[in-house]
Formats: structure tokens, C-alpha cells, sequence
């Protein structure tokens, strides 16, 4: 009853028309709903217990002190665990419900392809708000919508756009820049995702720096704090709300002037509007392209640069591989700077862009494997579950770690080691783009755009990473894979960009 007269006051607050206010009813569903597509970490009621003759051996934590460290150490913690309880499946009380955490290859198979783990319903924690407000529906517009812009047409056409959104980022950092890695090179690739989303936006840069903020926030992870009293709504659900409303009126009025200048622009908000999609559905194809923009493809973009840049080997692999790549496609008496640098990679096929930069894809798979600190959650909506002489109970929270493959020795030698040479056996899993049931479904896209963004970057600058005082870093930092949002390096640093 709290959380209902919550939103409704948020939505008032607005002091926009009836028609809008009814729209923005279903706003918070597809909030919960985005957010779980880039893997955050959620909870949700349980309505059953474990049997205790199959359970898991327990950890024993107070449910507070489980919280607090799973939102401030959480590599730490899930793998202190696994030391703790000397198994790999373990049991704990988690946001105040029954958790099973997994490991090993069963552990790995049956998260990924049983169909009764499900992540829908592990959004109602997120803002507070019931799970009986989450629109499955919705879900399947998005995730149609998000297929149809990776139709390869559709990417051929976004290939100048992201391609003179580069640029334009690019030529603000002047002659030299040293960037933060933990946000400036996410802003990049989140002007990108407004270039394909919206004209309007993208052109504003104003606007675009707005909206960057105010998804921001819809995204900020939970504190452990809220997870203790989840009925009473705190600040923190406050600030999501009125975020998310102020991003709808931000569509809404994109929508409207669209409509009424009559002129067609080819981006994604005019395919939803020639399609007839609705409000609701636009703004969570929006949110869902910015979060993964903001966070997911920003991180990797910058740990992909830094990787790069940092290992002489593999800079100057990558580096010839691009000027054959681009040679191949362009004439001989191209220029490649500025204008025509951009130009000339726009005139290259998507076919040519997905299956001729073999280096460059390898480089893209090492840094999706040490580089993504992800902890997934899915609720055992199915029957009871059973992992080898273990019972994971209907209602039950299953978590599953993916360090438990990327940073596991059985599979990857020196494992926290970024290496694209490694030898990788047929059999050798690897889910750095999710897997089975739970795949991104944004694969396509987000790789198309590291690798322009990359060759941007590497035909244009010189890149170093430094230190605090901005000298050369001999040793590139590990990840900090406790850092769940942004996977920072563990120690301070700087990316330098010098013009060539």
C-alpha cells in the first residue's frame, strides 16, 4: 500500500495530462525489466524452504552482514564461500531470502539452459515495487525490437552514424587528453547508442548529458541498507522514480515533436513510430539501449583500449590488422584522418566489418572474459531442481558467479592474465556474451560498435595508460572485480590519448 500511494504521488508530481499519467503506469515494470537484461543482481520474495536431508551446506552469516558484504565485495564474499563451506553449491541468506549460490560445469549447464530459472521475476526489488506490476509482454517488444535493429541492413546503415559520433567525441578530446576509465570513454559509447535511438537527442548535447545522468541513476545499484527494510521506500527509490519519470517525459516530448514536424528521420524512435509502437514501448527500448551503453559496453570498450594499448604484442598485431582491413576496402590513395578517415571506414561492408578482424575479435573475447565482474540471479519458478546429491528448492534464488568460468585455472591458465594467444580447446566454455537461455541479446550490435570505436581510436591517438601524475604505467592494473558497476582498475590511473 505504501510503495502504490509512492508512485502515485511520483506520478502526480509530474503535473502532466491524464493520458500521460495512465502511460506512465506501466513505467516501472519496464524499468525492473531492463535493468535484469544487462545481468544486475536483484532478489525476490521465496515461497518455499530448502529440504534440509538434500540442502546445500549453509553459510553461516547474519542476513545483514551477507547483504552488506554481497554489495561491497561481492567476488570476495561469493568466493570466501565457496572456502567456508568447502562445497561447490552452498546455501545463504540473502537480502533476507533462501540463496543458492553454484559453481562448476552442472552448476554452470543447469543455470544457463533450465528453463524453470528465471530473471523476470527477480525485478520487484529493484524499486520496491510488486512483481504482480511487471508486464511480461513488454519484454518480448524490446527484445523484437532490439532483433530487428540488428538486421544487417539496419547495422549497415549505422555504421557512418556511430561512425561520425566517433569522431565528433574524438575531436573534443583535442590534441591531447588523459581520460577517466571509469567514465569517459562510457560517455562515448553512449552518445552512440543516442545516434541510434534518436536524432534529436544525439544533436543536444545538453539534453544528451540530461538523460545521460538521469539513466544513471534508474541504474545505481541498490544499497544493502534498502534490503533490510524492503517496504519502506528510502531515498534512493525516490531519486529512481522521479529519474525514470523525468526520461519518459524526455521520449514523450521527442514522440510529440516528431510527430508534428512531419519529417522522417531514420533512427530507431521513427521504425517504433512507423510501426505503431507504443509510448511505453519506445521508452524501454530507449532505456534498455542506454543502459547498455552506459555500463555493460562502456566498460568493455575501455578495458579493450587499455588492454590494447598496454601490450606491444598485441598493439602492433591489431594495428596492422587494421590498415590491411582498411587498405583492402579503400583505395590506395585514401586519406585516413579526420573527415576522410571516417569516411572511408563507413564505406566498408558489414560482412567485411564481422568476419575480417580476426585479432581484433580474439582481443574483444579476452576482455569479455576477465573484464565483466558479473554475478547473475535468476527465482526457481519451476519444480525443485537437483545438482548431484543437492536440492535447489522451487522459490529458491540461484546465483551463479561467472568468475566460476572466466577466472577458473581448469579452464584459462593464469586466468586473471589477459591473453588473446591463448590456446582455447573446442570444449572450453565461455559466456562472456551470457549463454543459453540467458544470451545477450544485443551481441551483434555492441560488437560492431567496440570494433569501430577501437579502430577510431587506435588510427587516430597514441594511447598509453599512466599513472596519478600521469606518467606511463610499466603494468597494466588488474580489474577490480568487487567493483560490480564499473570494473575499475584496482589502482588509480588514466588513459592518454596524444593525437597522431
Amino acid at each position: 500500500m505504501l510503495q502504490s500511494t509512492l508512485t502515485r504521488l511520483v506520478f502526480a508530481s509530474c503535473n502532466d495530462s491524464s493520458s500521460t499519467l495512465r502511460d506512465l503506469g506501466g513505467l516501472t515494470s519496464v524499468i525492473l525489466l531492463l535493468s535484469a537484461l544487462l545481468f544486475k543482481v536483484l532478489y525476490v520474495p521465496v515461497t518455499a524452504s530448502p529440504r534440509k536431508s538434500h540442502a546445500p551446506p549453509s553459510l553461516q552469516l547474519p542476513s545483514w552482514k551477507v547483504s552488506q558484504f554481497f554489495f561491497e565485495k561481492r567476488f570476495d564474499f561469493i568466493k570466501d564461500g565457496f572456502r567456508a563451506t568447502s562445497s561447490a553449491i552452498y546455501q545463504t541468506r540473502l537480502f533476507r531470502h533462501n540463496a543458492i549460490v553454484l559453481s562448476g560445469d552442472e552448476g554452470r549447464q543447469i543455470f544457463f539452459k533450465e528453463k524453470g530459472l528465471c530473471l523476470y521475476d527477480t525485478f520487484s526489488i529493484m524499486m520496491g515495487s510488486s512483481a504482480a506490476q511487471f508486464d511480461p509482454h513488454q519484454v518480448d517488444g524490446v527484445v523484437r525490437r532490439m532483433a530487428s535493429i540488428q538486421r544487417p541492413d539496419n547495422l549497415q546503415k549505422l555504421i557512418p552514424l556511430i561512425l561520425s559520433e566517433c569522431q565528433r567525441k574524438m575531436d573534443a578530446w583535442g590534441s591531447e587528453r588523459i581520460l577517466d576509465p571509469c567514465s569517459s570513454l562510457h560517455e562515448v559509447t553512449f552518445q552512440l547508442v543516442m545516434r541510434i535511438a534518436s536524432f534529436d537527442i544525439a544533436n543536444d548535447p545538453v539534453l544528451s548529458a540530461r538523460l545521460k545522468s538521469l539513466v544513471d541513476t534508474v541504474d545505481s545499484i541498490t544499497n544493502p541498507y534498502s534490503t533490510w527494510l524492503p517496504w519502506l521506500p528510502g531515498p534512493a527509490l525516490f531519486h529512481k522514480f522521479f529519474a525514470s519519470v523525468q526520461i519518459y517525459r524526455i521520449v514523450q516530448a521527442g514522440i510529440d515533436a516528431r510527430k508534428r514536424s512531419g519529417i522522417k528521420k531514420d533512427d530507431m524512435l521513427q521504425q517504433m513510430l512507423d510501426d505503431g509502437d507504443s509510448t511505453i514501448r519506445i521508452f524501454g527500448c530507449v532505456l534498455g539501449l542506454s543502459l547498455a551503453g552506459a555500463r555493460a559496453t562502456g566498460t568493455i570498450v575501455t578495458w579493450l583500449i587499455m588492454h590494447i594499448s598496454s601490450d606491444p604484442t598485441w598493439l602492433s598485431t591489431v594495428q596492422e590488422e587494421i590498415k590491411t582491413f582498411i587498405s583492402t576496402h579503400t583505395s590506395p590513395s585514401a586519406s585516413l584522418s579526420g573527415d576522410a578517415l571516417t569516411q572511408a571506414l563507413s564505406e566498408i561492408p558489414l560482412t567485411a566489418w564481422e568476419s575480417q578482424t580476426p585479432n581484433l575479435d580474439l582481443c574483444i573475447r579476452e576482455t569479455l572474459r576477465t573484464s565483466q565482474p558479473y554475478t547473475a540471479v535468476r527465482k526457481n519458478t519451476g519444480p525443485d531442481l537437483t545438482i548431484g546429491s543437492y536440492v535447489i528448492p522451487s522459490g529458491s534464488l540461484v546465483v551463479y558467479p561467472f568468475s566460476d568460468t572466466a577466472l577458473n585455472s581448469k579452464y584459462y591458465s593464469d586466468s586473471t592474465r589477459w591473453d588473446p594467444s591463448r590456446v582455447i580447446e573446442t570444449e572450453t566454455p565461455f559466456i562472456g556474451w551470457g549463454g543459453g537461455k540467458h544470451a545477450c541479446k544485443g551481441q551483434r550490435l555492441a560488437t560492431l560498435s567496440l570494433k569501430l570505436v577501437v579502430v577510431q581510436a587506435l588510427m587516430r591517438f597514441d594511447i598509453t595508460v599512466v599513472d596519478w601524475q600521469g606518467k606511463r604505467m610499466n603494468r597494466l592494473p588488474l580489474p577490480d572485480w568487487n567493483d560490480s558497476a564499473t570494473c575499475r582498475p584496482k589502482e588509480e590511473c588514466g588513459i592518454k590519448f596524444i593525437a597522431k
